[in-house]
């Protein structure tokens, strides 16, 4: 077999355009750089029309839109008008171009080619080193005919530097993946050399969002936070610097600093993606980023503060193969899975999850309302925000600014004949008083309350204005959690818990407990992820009655127990005692 028929699935068959073969191996690469490869002189609509992967219809509706946009390219625009997907417009780069066309997300890259390019060089420029052939360096980037980008790789590496094409996407996911965003906590001077080198911090803000060093900062920063499933994304500005910090299993992890004079081109950009206002620096605001990964879309929910040094941003990652999980996912024993199902298959009533801020209500809520999503059922949502969109679930966003709040939003719902209705929060007596009437009148309501405990929850209805007749008539159950952080399996070692907390759970010196020492497969955290403790509270004839009495949450709670209710402290010391999570992080979460 010749070298060119072994690397015909990635070059252009002759007279037969575009080729469509999916991936391409490091054996293949090699021989199809062995290849003569010519540069085609057509024009990118050309060579996709021939391709047969637009017509000239699709092609003149481009160059419309493209007019709009002064500096766009044509490729860009058809993938943004849905006439080409992104991996047929780099192939046809490619083509045109005459160099190999690379999917990164498939490609076995050698350990040696990474070694011998610096991250923030990386970072910096956009280029990914794959494999070593025939004394070259064969390094992906989105532009291979940039000249300086080849000098600096050349003098970088000393090595003569053979460049492929790959998609920014793809480019940009990979040093996420095989790089780390930045290097023992702190941008090196290197790093910071480079940046500042090829940003104009005296250029207007306009221009700073759209350097493409400070293009590549900030996606490299969210797509790292997304591989490594953060939850928040945190920059603060300090005096001399800005933190960058990532929410990872309920905890910020330090993933670097940068240098003051890069922040406003930083919060430039992240504007410019959240679509906020790039000239605003004194006022709050908030704003949304829509991004598509290799993994799939993801929305971020953007909110930019003024403080002293400089604005503070705070990015919430919102990834729906995270975020989003089935009922039987969040962590019930089989006879609280069981309960819970059948709180969530009442015609009406009003179902609670309380627990405070972080603690994975909205995750449970929303795996209850996908067991509920068959069609059968008009669901609708009022949230503030919507974190996720459900499919077959109308979802109402309320905007307090122009006097639409929940209770507004409720009111003109029950007109639109719901099964079932979540509501955000139960922030005030009017929310909760239409939240009642809704479960009244033969809906089955959701929802949460910032309460400690579950029985501290019927008081708490109590005491913001339900009458006790009411929150016997509606009420069925309540659910308090909290998200507890797991030890890391590949690092545990033996836990020295304090008196303190040994006296806390009435826990003698004898008994051993465990917890997660830091290991690279943990970053060193010794946490890896985290899971639901919780008690849940259905509501009895006999709790009715103590509620219609007026009892304390106390007795509330000693019923609940003598009823089968088991108490959060009691989950989570057991989740200790098995080495699922530290005694320390079963104090943390416990109820006083």
């Amino acid at each position: 077999m010749t070298n060119r028929q072994l690397a015909e699935p990635i070059l252009r068959s002759e007279g037969s355009g575009i080729s469509a073969e999916p991936a391409i191996t490091r054996k293949l690469l090699s021989v199809a750089l062995r290849v003569p490869r010519f540069a085609h002189r057509q024009q990118i609509g050309s060579l996709l029309t021939a391709a047969g992967l637009v017509n000239d219809t699709g092609i003149h509706r481009a160059l419309a839109a493209q007019t709009e946009r002064p500096g766009s390219r044509l490729g860009s625009v058809l993938v943004e008008t849905g006439e080409i997907t992104q991996d047929q417009l780099y192939r046809a780069l490619a083509d045109q171009l005459g160099v190999p066309y690379v999917r990164l997300g498939e490609f076995d890259i050698e350990a040696a080619a990474l070694a011998s390019v610096p991250a923030e060089f990386a970072h910096a420029h956009g280029v990914l080193p794959l494999m070593f052939h025939d004394g070259q360096l064969v390094v992906a980037t989105d532009d291979p005919a940039d000249s300086d980008k080849v000098s600096a790789l050349r003098f970088r590496t000393q090595k003569q530097i053979e460049m492929v094409l790959a998609s920014p996407v793809d480019i940009q996911t990979a040093i996420a993946t095989h790089y780390p965003l930045i290097e023992d906590s702190t941008l090196s001077r290197e790093s910071e050399r480079l940046l500042l080198e090829h940003v104009e911090p005296s250029a207007p803000i306009e221009r700073l969002a759209q350097q493409k060093p400070i293009v590549r900062l900030v996606n490299n920063l969210l797509l790292n936070a997304v591989q490594r499933h953060a939850s928040d994304i945190h920059i603060h500005p300090r005096e001399h610097c800005a933190d960058a910090r990532y929410r990872i299993d309920g905890s910020l992890v330090a993933v670097g600093e940068f240098n003051r004079v890069l922040l406003p081109a930083v919060v430039a950009r992240i504007k410019v993606l959240a679509a906020m206002d790039i000239a605003e620096h004194r006022l709050p605001q908030d704003g949304a980023i829509h991004m598509t990964t290799p993994q799939g879309p993801v929305d971020m929910r953007v909110s930019m503060m003024p403080a002293v040094h400089g604005e503070n941003v705070v990015i919430r990652i919102l990834d729906p193969k995270v975020g989003l999980r089935r009922l039987a996912d969040i962590g019930f024993s089989p006879a609280d899975e069981r309960r819970m199902r059948t709180l969530i298959d009442r015609n009406q009533g009003l179902v609670l999850v309380t627990g405070p801020t972080g603690s994975g209500k909205t995750t449970t809520l929303y795996a209850a309302l996908q067991e509920l999503n068959t069609g059968e059922y008009h669901i609708v949502t009022v949230e503030d925000p919507v974190e996720y969109r459900l499919d077959g679930i109308v979802q109402i966003q309320v905007r307090p600014a122009i006097d639409f709040g929940f209770a507004q939003a409720l009111r003109h719902i029950l007109r639109h004949d719901p099964d079932i209705i979540l509501i955000g929060e139960v922030r005030d007596a009017d929310t909760a008083k239409v939240a009642v009437e809704s479960a009244l009148t033969g809906h089955l309501v959701f929802s949460t309350l910032h309460t400690n405990s579950a029985a501290q929850t019927v008081a708490r209805l109590v005491e913001i204005g339900i009458q006790s007749y009411l929150v016997n008539a509606t009420l069925a159950g309540v659910l308090a959690q909290r998200l507890v952080r797991r030890n890391c399996e590949n690092c545990k070692v033996v836990e020295q818990p304090s008196a303190e907390v040994r006296s806390a759970f009435g826990i003698g010196d004898a008994e051993t407990f465990w917890r997660g020492g830091g290991c690279e497969a943990c970053s060193q955290t010794g946490i890896h992820g985290r899971v639901a403790v919780y008690e849940l509270l259905e509501m009895s004839p006999g709790l009715r009655e103590l509620v219609q009495a007026g009892a304390s949450h106390d007795r509330l709670e000693a019923r609940a127990i003598e009823e089968g209710m088991v108490p959060l402290n009691v989950q989570a010391l057991a989740l200790a005692r098995t080495g699922v999570i530290s005694l320390g992080e079963a104090f943390r979460a416990r109820l006083e």
